[in-house]
């Protein structure tokens, strides 16, 4: 008997788990929202689908709301598991083109997408740390469906621990790959241009170089759009330097940011308002504009600034009663010319759509729980993407 106890005790351990996730599937069944307009243009959510997050004390749930109500993600144990850690573009992607995404990493900084092509990038250390690294980049004819590869082995010095991708930018047969890397301490900032047509490295320029000791600290901040896949002409970085102090807390030594120019190659230092520093990690990077957002209980002021024209815009301002605390905070997405807001008003979810054109809120509504005698009053929502099917 003691000899089978190891395989008894994990066989009631998967059980259990199982079991518990079968219970939450029933419980999460009475789960159920839908987008109710309160003001503004209806046909603004005729084909919107929130991809949002639903946590409870017994229960997590991905979840699609629509104007027509809500339907649940995950229909296996094994699915809820891939999911929970698996953005929502890549579910797209799987589907559309399986055999391409087969063995593929999901992490959006890896991709690039226009309306050909699809492009993955990975760095591979077969060697371990420290060893040579392989760039290899796997390219889709969306049009075709036929998928072509090439590997290129990275120069002997570029010896690292590990490579972290956070953008991909394609434009006349360059394909630039912004990324991370960390040796011993220190962790740099590189940008790799590849020659599409010679399948070669043309040129690594290390943008940032940061090191860390036993007394300060130091970490790279990326500011761009994580889940966009296309281009983007501008990337915004902010190099932190900090200390622990006694009490645990940080204390910020210098955090200079730098805007840098895809199309030129260019940096300079961008400048943030003494005002605005302590929204610093909310900074939201799309097209031409740097957006700040800051959040009060009176509603959202949505600070500008237009990187060609070097200068800040007039602020926009969305005005609502916000209930929201420190364990939910609102969630906010910038794409397509407009900004979806989901915040925590006093009878449930506001959800808004402003015009980042004319500052002006186009639509107004509440995300409704429909089966209020189920809800928990201690629930959360979060917006994980949104969905257009017009664009």
């Amino acid at each position: 008997m003691k000899k089978y106890w190891k395989t008894i005790l994990i066989s009631l351990i998967i059980v259990t788990t199982i079991g518990s996730y079968y219970i939450q599937q029933t419980m999460a069944k009475n789960v159920s929202f839908k987008i109710e307009t309160t003001n503004g243009d209806k046909g603004e959510i005729d084909n919107l689908i929130i991809h949002a997050s639903y946590q409870s004390v017994d229960i997590y749930r991905s979840l699609d709301i629509s104007k027509d109500g809500s339907t649940n993600q995950s229909e296996s144990f094994i699915r809820e598991l891939k999911e929970r850690y698996y953005p929502v573009m890549f579910q797209k992607y799987i589907q559309e083109h399986s055999k391409f995404m087969r063995g593929k990493e999901a992490n959006p900084g890896q991709y690039f997408e226009d309306e050909d092509r699809l492009i993955y990038t990975i760095f591979s250390n077969k060697e371990g740390q420290g060893g040579p690294f392989t760039l290899q980049i796997d390219i889709l004819d969306k049009n075709t469906n036929e998928s072509s590869s090439f590997e290129i082995n990275m120069p002997d010095q570029v010896r690292y621990d590990w490579i972290n991708e956070s953008d991909v930018y394609v434009e006349n047969g360059k394909i630039k790959i912004l990324a991370t890397s960390n040796l011993n301490n220190e962790e740099e900032l590189h940008l790799y241009t590849v020659d599409e047509n010679k399948k070669e490295l043309e040129q690594d320029s290390i943008i940032a170089k940061i090191e860390s000791d036993e007394i300060s600290r130091a970490s790279i901040y990326m500011f761009n759009d994580y889940n966009k896949v296309q281009n983007e002409n501008y990337f915004l970085y902010m190099v932190e330097k900090y200390k622990y102090l006694e009490d645990g807390e940080r204390e910020i030594i210098s955090s200079p940011m730098y805007l840098y120019n895809y199309l030129n190659n260019e940096e300079k230092e961008w400048t943030i308002p003494a005002e605005l520093k302590p929204y610093k990690y909310s900074i939201i990077l799309q097209g031409t504009d740097i957006f700040i957002p800051v959040r009060s209980n009176n509603g959202l002021v949505l600070n500008r600034y237009n990187i060609e024209k070097n200068q800040w815009e007039e602020p926009f301002s969305f005005k609502y009663t916000s209930i929201a605390n420190n364990k939910e905070k609102p969630s906010l997405q910038i794409t397509d010319g407009k900004v979806y807001l989901l915040d925590r008003v006093s009878d449930g979810h506001l959800f808004l759509i402003g015009d980042l054109r004319t500052g002006e809120s186009v639509y107004e509504g509440k995300i409704i729980n429909e089966n209020k005698e189920n809800r928990d009053a201690d629930y959360s929502l979060f917006i994980e993407q949104i969905d257009n099917n017009i664009h």
